[in-house]
């Protein structure tokens, strides 16, 4: 039976979750829609349906919807999930928790998710240590490029996000704006109690009537504690587990690395396709590291005009016919009238119809929303773990029935992921004999 479903609010961390599972040892693919229980995955894998796996997730564009679409899209996909999961349900967001009331509302989709699946209680894990994010007494601090530490609120990237902005550091008081004004806290002085006084802890909430709970997650020990206990609990009650990557490593710790897994770090034969729409500054450090690709920087108006973008894609499709790795960038044009949603959605259509038309030896894509409406625009039908390679970038390999994007390998990464010379890591790849 499975043992635990998935829907994503996006793709980059979509498919760290897939690789956390992979790593615990668990059978688990990456849908984007939700997938019809009894049927197998197809004729590339006809032995992984979702009633072979051990988990299974969706992915959506959730983070970047406004409430209705949210709420509207997560009903149609939820009551596909019921009953699939031995009570364990996971909906996950942005490890930083970046959203608002009106755009990417966590609250408001996991009520419509919980009570779609029949869970009566949520628990809210509020860090990921692997990614440097950290709560403490509720509030959250993250890591940046830098390598220091910062409240969510005064992050130099996340502070100043386009669309999400985090303004606040208290994780109650930020979900409490979204629709949960009750939501309680398991700070880490009861977490570090151990299991069974953490497992009470929940029972005599659970028995007063709460039903949102926020964890304190201050270290990886913290993380197995959280994980013994939530399992206990969800053995009597469904439960929906909110949060990043860290739910998967919670409640299914990563085998050791030895694990009979094999890896795929390869490239096919063909040219890189890199694209960052991501404007944070982390990105901008790697697309400015990169040495081994052609480079084209384009204004995002460029991205919106029939003439322009005819000559861009024209340009593209004849660098990567000569065989040539392409890096093409978003230029950082803060004074241009487009929407950032219209943004994404226009750098998605550019990137799946080069994607569909050139054979590429690997897709890489920078930038959350980006990546999540660019997978959806393929037209691939299921995503599954190829092998680690940056902390919350893992390869993962599409499975289509298009034969330039069947056994594609790719790369979603967040706009704060990865090392500075990921692009060019990427394109040193060995490539896999044909």
């Amino acid at each position: 039976m499975t043992k635990i479903v998935f829907c994503a609010d996006d793709f980059t961390g979509a498919s760290d979750t897939l690789a956390t599972l992979a790593r615990a040892g668990l059978n688990a693919r990456l849908y984007l829609t939700a997938p019809d229980q009894s049927k197998s995955g197809g004729k590339n894998d006809p032995d992984l349906g979702p009633d072979s796996l051990d988990a299974f997730g969706v992915a959506t564009s959730l983070r970047a919807m406004g409430v209705e679409d949210g709420v509207a899209t997560i009903g149609a996909i939820a009551p596909k999930l019921a009953g699939a999961g031995s009570g364990l349900y996971h909906f996950k967001i942005c490890s930083t928790f970046d959203s608002s009331p009106e755009t990417g509302n966590i609250a408001a989709v996991a009520d419509r998710y919980a009570v779609s699946v029949g869970a009566k209680w949520k628990a809210v894990i509020g860090g990921q240590p692997s990614l440097r994010r950290f709560c403490l007494l509720g509030n959250l601090f993250a890591g940046a490029g830098n390598s220091k530490l910062y409240r969510i609120d005064r992050h130099p990237v996340m502070s100043v996000h386009p669309v999400t902005p985090m303004h606040e550091s208290d994780l109650r008081r930020h979900l409490c704006a979204q629709g949960w004004p009750d939501i309680g806290l398991i700070d880490f002085t009861i977490i570090r109690k151990g299991k069974l006084a953490l497992i009470a802890e929940i029972r005599r909430r659970l028995a007063i009537g709460e039903t949102e709970t926020l964890f304190d997650v201050s270290d990886e020990t913290d993380l197995v504690t959280i994980g013994e206990a939530i399992r206990e609990i969800a053995k009597t009650t469904a439960t929906l587990c909110v949060g990043a990557s860290s739910v998967a490593q919670a409640l299914f710790p990563s085998l050791s690395p030895n694990t009979d897994q094999p890896s795929q770090m390869y490239r096919r034969p063909g040219p890189v396709f890199a694209f960052a729409g991501s404007r944070s500054s982390l990105t901008a450090d790697q697309v400015a590291l990169a040495r081994n690709y052609v480079k084209r920087s384009i204004a995002p108006s460029d991205l919106c005009d029939p003439t322009a973008l005819s000559a861009l894609r024209a340009e593209c499709l004849s660098i990567l016919g000569d065989g040539k790795h392409l890096l093409v960038s978003l230029s950082d044009d803060r004074d241009h009238a487009i929407a950032s949603h219209d943004l994404a959605r226009a750098s998605a259509a550019f990137i799946a119809g080069i994607s569909q038309t050139v054979k590429l030896g690997f897709l890489l894509i920078a930038g959350g929303d980006t990546s999540s409406l660019a997978v959806q625009e393929l037209g691939i039908d299921s995503l599954s773990f190829a092998a680690d390679f940056d902390a919350g970038a893992p390869i993962i390999r599409a499975h289509a029935s298009l034969a330039t994007l069947d056994e594609l390998p790719m790369l979603l990464k967040g706009g704060q992921m990865g090392k500075p010379a990921l692009f060019d890591n990427i394109t040193t790849l060995p490539v896999a004999a044909v």
